[in-house]
C-alpha cells in the first residue's frame, strides 16, 4: 500500500488479536478511515450469536451492510479504508465479496497471535470480551482457511506491543 492509490485493508483475525488497536493506530497515524464491522453487525445481534447456524441469513445481511458500508466509504473519500472485523460464518465468501468488488485495491491481514496471548488480551480488555471458546472455535476456522488466504497474510503479533506490530508490519502504509 505504498502507492498513491486508494486501497481497502481487511484486518481481522480473532477476538484478543489486535485488530481495533492496529485499526485505531491506521487511522490516527496514516489517516485511513475506519469501519467498525463489529460495531455495524450490533443492528443484527444485538445479542451475539452471529456464529449459530439459525443465524445464517441474519449474518448475511450484516454483511451486505458492512460490504455497502465500505463500498461508500471508499467511493466517496479520498483516504485508504481499513476494516476491522472478525467477520464469522463464511469467512471466504465474504472476502470474495470483496474481491469482487475491489480487485487489487484489496488486501487482507489476519492477526494471529497464539491462542494463549489471544486469551490473555482478552481478559486484559476494558471492552467487552470474546471468551475462550470463542477465541478458539474462531483460530480453528482460521487455520482452516490459511492456504485459501496466504500464509504470508496471517501476522504473528505474540510478544508484541501494538505499536510494535504497527511499525514492523503498517508504518509504511500509504497516508491518504
Amino acid at each position: 500500500m505504498e502507492n498513491s492509490e486508494k486501497r481497502i485493508l481487511i484486518l481481522t483475525g480473532p477476538g484478543g488479536s489486535g485488530k481495533t488497536t492496529i485499526a485505531d493506530l491506521l487511522e490516527k497515524k496514516c489517516g485511513f478511515i475506519k469501519i467498525d464491522g463489529d460495531n455495524l453487525d450490533t443492528e443484527f445481534f444485538p445479542d451475539g450469536g452471529q456464529w449459530f447456524p439459525e443465524n445464517v441469513e441474519r449474518l448475511k445481511r450484516a454483511h451486505e451492510k458492512i460490504f455497502d458500508e465500505v463500498k461508500q466509504q471508499f467511493n466517496n473519500g479520498k483516504n485508504n479504508v481499513v476494516l476491522d472485523y472478525i467477520i464469522f460464518g463464511d469467512y471466504l465468501k465474504f472476502f470474495e465479496m470483496f474481491k469482487k468488488e475491489f480487485g487489487d485495491k484489496l488486501e487482507i491481514k489476519v492477526l494471529f497471535p497464539t491462542q494463549e496471548e489471544m486469551i490473555k488480551r482478552d481478559k486484559e480488555r476494558e471492552c467487552w470480551t470474546t471468551g475462550i471458546d470463542r477465541i478458539s472455535a474462531v483460530r480453528n476456522e482460521f487455520e482452516v482457511i490459511k492456504n485459501k488466504i496466504g500464509k504470508e497474510n496471517f501476522i504473528d503479533t505474540t510478544n508484541q506491543t501494538p505499536i510494535d506490530t504497527f511499525e514492523k508490519y503498517f508504518s509504511n502504509y500509504f497516508r491518504g
